[in-house]
């Protein structure tokens, strides 16, 4: 389990390599990881009383991340293709270098399905109605195009920090909070 505020930013790695003439030290950054980007959108709109889980599984289906919160339950799922997307209500199609292709099943329709198993999941578990909403993010796609589509979709995670900051209301009291948090670090896998 890991408390988003608490991540610790990347040092540089500092390296030396052969100038000409002389030796030199550069600074090279550390590659993020999809965790360290996902934590620096968020780490102002989720404080202390936020908690972030990676690789859970509920019922048949394993997201990357859960946070959970007083604000409800947040699914992320990313989607690794590097191809151009197209998303619209009806279809889902990637590029590639046959021409265009359609993907089934719409990964939209099968987000909105496991989250509503999420809901009644997490519902039978706490006794009472907790918000769950889900992102589909694309962190990798040469280019994303999404026309009328209702679900939280996007190329990165600011989508996340913009939908956890719109969300105004606390539904979730801190037992309930924590209750969540303990069932999905139960159910992570470790791969």
């Amino acid at each position: 389990m890991l408390q988003v505020l608490t991540a610790a930013e990347k040092k540089p790695i500092k390296q030396q390599t052969k100038g000409l003439f002389r030796m030199k030290e550069e600074v090279i950054m550390p590659p993020k990881s999809y965790t360290d980007q996902l934590v620096e959108q968020i780490r102002q709109t989720c404080r202390f009383d936020w908690m972030m889980i990676e690789q859970v599984q509920l019922g048949e289906s394993t997201f990357d991340y859960v946070l959970v919160g007083p604000k409800g339950v947040f699914l992320v799922q990313i989607n690794r293709t590097s191809a151009s997307v197209h998303l619209t209500n009806r279809i889902c199609r990637t590029e590639s270098q046959f021409g265009w292709k359609q993907v089934y099943p719409h990964p939209i329709e099968e987000l909105d399905r496991v989250t509503k198993e999420v809901r009644a999941l997490l519902k039978r578990e706490c006794g009472q109605a907790v918000p769950v909403n889900s992102f589909l993010i694309f962190p990798e796609a040469e280019r994303l195009k999404v026309e009328r589509v209702k679900a939280n979709c996007s190329t990165s995670f600011d989508i996340v920090d913009r939908v956890v900051g719109k969300t105004k209301v606390d539904s979730i009291a801190e037992p309930t909070v924590k209750q969540i948090a303990y069932y999905c670090s139960e159910r992570q896998t470790h791969t």
